[in-house]
């Protein structure tokens, strides 16, 4: 079975969000996220262990030179992405959202 990436509407909402808000700030930002955002889902295919865990069972992984992450759980179907966050909040409050999120929880 080919391992796949998988983006919750949650995790699809969060990049919606982070894509218009870099577009206002300046043209090709948002563009630039999500090339960031797939070169980083593309090496999660091949290393599904790449990041540290955050909390059990969520790994995290900083984007580059922003201060976004990609929360996903490895599962045996693929990566599932279950949000993308700004890391500056509060994280207990980003604990209970992400949470919320899991897969079969």
């Amino acid at each position: 079975m080919k391992r796949e990436i998988v983006w919750t509407w949650a995790a699809e909402a969060d990049m919606q969000r982070f894509y218009a808000e870099a577009e206002d700030q300046e043209e090709a930002k948002g563009l630039e996220l999500l090339v960031l955002a797939e070169k980083a889902t593309v090496l999660l295919l091949c290393f599904p262990q790449m990041a540290p865990q955050w909390r059990h069972p969520v790994r995290r992984l900083i984007l580059r030179r922003r201060h976004l992450a990609l929360f996903y759980v490895p599962e045996p179907r693929g990566i599932v992405i279950i949000g993308v966050a700004d890391m500056r909040r509060d994280p207990e409050s980003l604990w209970g959202e992400i949470r919320d999120r899991l897969p079969n929880g």
